[in-house]
């Protein structure tokens, strides 16, 4: 396999390590917006709809280390062509925010809202709702954060 080609598949991959994040992660937030519908009515549907996304992180896992497998092996081709560009300084920033929105953020108050569904006491519904409003507040964030990184990735500058 000449360069070129390895370039290509590699590029291939990266894009679908991002694509299966991002997209895992909007349909994340369709299942909590789904959840809304019966959080404080039936606490037993609401915990069931959130357990259809258990799978979630592990394909979000799967889509990362894809993607950084394949953005190492591009970096290796390309070196410091690429690494010393602005766009891809700012590219990086953003992927570690990622990063950090979903392992300590999104995990945490999924946990937390699964817990406190499981639980069904009524005088824990202020908490479910600043749960439920936090989780979606950062599920919004990431997709953002994903916007930008493929934004930058496109326009390079």
């Amino acid at each position: 396999m000449n360069t070129e080609t390895f370039i290509q598949v590699d590029l291939v991959l990266h894009i679908t390590g991002f694509t299966m994040m991002a997209g895992i992660i909007l349909a994340e937030l369709a299942v909590n917006q789904r959840v809304n519908r019966y959080l404080l009515t039936d606490k037993a549907r609401a915990a069931g709809i959130l357990d259809s996304a258990a799978g979630f992180p592990r394909l979000i896992g799967i889509g990362a280390a894809l993607l950084i497998v394949t953005g190492i092996a591009m970096l290796s081709v390309f070196k410091e062509s690429v690494a010393g560009m602005l766009w891809f300084k700012i590219k990086m920033v953003i992927v570690l925010l990622i990063l950090i929105n979903g392992v300590v953020v999104l995990r945490r108050n999924s946990n937390r809202l699964q817990a406190l569904l499981e639980k069904a006491d009524p005088r824990e519904d202020a908490t479910l709702l600043l749960v439920k409003r936090r989780l979606g507040v950062a599920l919004g964030i990431e997709l953002l954060l994903f916007l930008i990184v493929f934004f930058l990735s496109i326009f390079r500058f």
